[in-house]
């Protein structure tokens, strides 16, 4: 390879993560948080981007935050976390959630409780949950939602300026 070659390429690919960040932007969704179900993390009024992008690069990943379809209702968004993958065994008891085992959404020092039998999602289904369950809709009364249903995850809080922030 001649030294044109490789500085041309070198040159390239310096602007590849600059140019992915313009597009995400330019293809990011912008939505308003509505409601306290993902508090501390989002709040009322939060403005987020949300990357469509990111899953046609890659798998979601338990813990992402998500902006998905509505299993239930048509045109309705939820912003959520994902908390359970294909695979993975989910079980419910009132207000308490296990994923593999794991309780989600305790509190520190909170024991964790024992492990409860569960359902294992399916291939393609994924489990979503607020971070604070208390005040969430989420995958334990609408059941999983589809690969398909998952739109796009969060990238940024840019309002209020306060709360700028990578998510």
């Amino acid at each position: 390879m001649n030294r044109k070659t490789l500085r041309n390429l070198l040159r390239l690919v310096s602007r590849v993560p600059l140019a992915y960040a313009l597009l995400a932007f330019l293809a990011a969704r912008r939505v308003a948080v509505r409601g306290w179900s993902m508090s501390p993390v989002l709040r009322d009024r939060d403005r987020v981007l949300f990357d469509r992008l990111a899953y046609a690069r890659g798998r979601p990943e338990r813990g992402d935050i998500v902006l998905a379809a509505h299993p239930a209702r048509p045109g309705i968004r939820i912003i959520k976390r994902l908390a359970g993958l294909p695979g993975d065994t989910v079980a419910i008891e009132g207000n308490r959630c296990w994923v593999n085992g794991e309780r989600i959404g305790h509190l520190p020092g909170e024991p964790r409780g024992d492990s409860r039998p569960g359902r294992t999602l399916e291939r393609g289904e994924y489990f979503l949950a607020g971070d604070d369950l208390d005040f969430s809709t989420d995958s334990r009364e609408l059941g999983p939602v589809r690969r398909a249903d998952i739109l796009a995850r969060g990238w940024l809080v840019y309002w209020p300026a306060d709360r700028l922030r990578r998510l």
